[in-house]
């Protein structure tokens, strides 16, 4: 690809809304053992699928995903808003969640920038969003797009954390920029001092048995009571090592927000209230489209029965 194709390349991205897009040359995974440390430490809490012989090889090899893979394009798609939230009345929602399932529309945006790529060079490609077993921010690190902070999140200078990532993968070489060696995350703890339920057990190392995001949204059963204070009012999902991250803050103070915020906004969510007493009928009604409806009725309704409780608690 020249240089030419390749500032297009990028140009186009970002008149498509990503923040960030990046290239690498694929290959084997970098961090293959750590990948394997964690699981060996079960961090991934019982996400069986996280731990499927074919899934862990195709993490390890992006050809066994895609044969005859040669690059690997990242993407950064943003999601923070200056759009209004009262979480008094609402309760908490991670950001990314109040709006659109962005399964729904994020692959064809990318398949979008394939199409446009194959009008213009003979290639073959797959578009990966996060359900696929790929290592995304491994090869956003790669492709030059950020570095991974302590929080575990992929970080960049200019938008933060609140991004979401997408690959396409190439069967044709392309130049690749400079992978994102350096760490801006310098002696900063405050991700891991702020975490209530302490699921940050070391700098980039999460232990999903004790996060407030898996615990609202993956999990079917009752949390753990040690653990559960700590979920304060969180209803679905967690932002709080977002929150007390001083490059987000510095993205907020820069005006760095989603220009589509009809994608991260949805009139008619449910209160906090709300959430205890809602029918099916209108919980699929008002939550068509959302990715909220992952944790299904009940569990929303688990969830804010124990957001209210831990508010009562608080008095």
């Amino acid at each position: 690809m020249s240089d030419d194709l390749k500032a297009a390349l990028k140009q186009r991205a970002r008149d498509q809304g990503f923040v960030a897009c990046g290239v690498a040359s694929a290959g084997v995974s970098q961090s293959t053992s750590r990948l394997e440390a964690w699981l060996d430490n079960n961090f991934e809490a019982g996400m069986a699928w996280m731990k499927r012989p074919d899934a862990v090889e195709k993490r390890a090899e992006i050809q066994k995903l895609f044969p005859g893979a040669r690059t690997v394009i990242s993407l950064a798609f943003p999601y923070a808003t200056d759009a209004p939230w009262d979480s008094e009345v609402m309760g908490h929602i991670a950001r990314y969640a109040r709006g659109v399932d962005y399964h729904d529309f994020l692959p064809g945006r990318l398949r979008e920038l394939l199409a446009w790529l194959q009008s213009r060079v003979a290639c073959s490609g797959k578009v990966c969003v996060d359900t696929a077993p790929i290592l995304e921010r491994e090869w956003a690190v790669r492709a030059g797009v950020g570095w991974i902070g302590k929080n575990t999140l992929l970080m960049g200078r200019d938008f933060g954390s609140y991004v979401l990532l997408g690959e396409i993968i190439l069967d044709i070489a392309l130049e690749p920029d400079e992978a994102h060696l350096e760490s801006f995350c310098g002696s900063c703890t405050r991700c891991l001092d702020a975490c209530p339920t302490n699921a940050l057990v070391e700098p980039r190392v999460l232990d999903s048995n004790k996060c407030i995001a898996f615990h609202t949204i993956e999990n079917r059963t009752l949390a753990p009571k040690n653990v559960r204070e700590g979920f304060q009012d969180w209803l679905f999902g967690c932002d709080i090592c977002q929150q007390v991250c001083p490059w987000n803050e510095k993205a907020a103070r820069d005006g760095k927000f989603s220009t589509e915020v009809e994608l991260w906004t949805r009139p008619e969510m449910p209160s906090l209230d709300e959430w205890t007493s809602i029918e099916q009928s209108e919980f699929s009604r008002r939550l068509k489209g959302s990715p909220i409806k992952r944790a299904k009725r009940r569990g929303m309704k688990r969830n804010a029965a124990r957001a209210l409780k831990n508010r009562r608690d608080k008095k």
